[in-house]
């Protein structure tokens, strides 16, 4: 995190004198204008951004993860094990989209949609966020003989985001996650944390990226804070994310609550979220 916090530091001091006729640009005689391409992509990292799948477009997403690469050439710094994730969505406006997607990590299925509230603009009337409501139903299917009800899991996060100049773009995720089935009765059903991610534009087509999640009410003394750092590619025709995260999985559940990687050890995980996008 104090590694983030620096990065951030000093990249808001580099930027700021943002170019003057900007400003200018942005006066009283302007109409309001949304700002556009707060992120590259639908994801940060790991975590979701306030961006939708574009109207009538139809969005196919591959997230990879490996395996750890704490056995280092052993088994090729875990590219000898993966998760996959398989993500459809369909924007239906430039305010709505509905997806879903199976997960290989506990054969976990799952529906989403994200709506967006409110954009951030410039101009006359400037509004100073995006605000983007996410929400979305897990269902585990790894093991047999349990209920249906059982295995659900509940995603919701409100994504606050703003776009402050064309290099650097910040989020905020306040996130409820409710599980139906615990292990114990010591063990919360809802659990609340707060995630932040944002971008550095290196390039006209390449990014950093981070993300991460601090908890809010009370874990097990096991539980890690997730986070990861990566770089956007966009290539034209797709978006390329590479990443190093501290956990494998890469739906909101597991992500978010179930990082079990740390830097002892060399305890993480390389990954990669391909993006192709088809208009209808």
């Amino acid at each position: 995190m104090r590694v983030f916090i620096f990065l951030i530091t000093v990249f808001c001091a580099t930027e700021a004198q943002d170019d003057l006729l900007d400003l200018i640009d942005d006066g009283s005689s302007s109409p309001s204008i949304p700002v556009e391409a707060t992120f590259k992509a639908t994801r940060i990292v790991n975590a979701q951004s306030i961006e939708l799948s574009r109207p009538q477009t139809l969005e196919f997403m591959i997230l990879h993860r490996f395996g750890s690469m704490q056995n280092g050439f052993y088994d090729l710094f875990g590219m000898d094990e993966a998760a996959i994730r398989f993500d459809l969505k369909y924007g239906l406006s430039d305010r709505l989209s509905f997806g879903l997607g199976r997960s290989s990590l506990n054969k976990t299925y799952d529906i989403f949609t994200k709506i967006k509230i409110v954009k951030q603009t410039r101009g006359s009337n400037p509004f100073p966020v995006s605000l983007v409501l996410f929400s979305k139903i897990e269902i585990e299917t790894i093991i047999k003989g349990i209920d249906i009800a059982d295995r659900l899991t509940y995603d919701l996060q409100v994504l606050m985001a703003r776009k402050f100049n064309r290099s650097f773009s910040l989020q905020i995720m306040p996130t409820l996650i409710h599980r139906n089935l615990v292990d114990t009765l010591d063990d919360p059903n809802d659990l609340l944390s707060c995630g932040f991610g944002g971008r550095i534009k290196m390039t006209n087509r390449t990014s950093f990226n981070f993300d991460t999640f601090l908890p809010i009410s009370k874990r097990q003394e096991s539980f890690k804070q997730s986070w990861g750092i990566g770089v956007d590619i966009d290539t034209g025709g797709h978006v390329f994310q590479l990443m190093l995260t501290n956990a494998q999985g890469s739906f909101e559940s597991q992500y978010i609550e179930q990082a079990s990687g740390g830097i002892q050890n060399f305890n993480l995980f390389l990954g990669f979220n391909i993006t192709r996008v088809f208009t209808l």
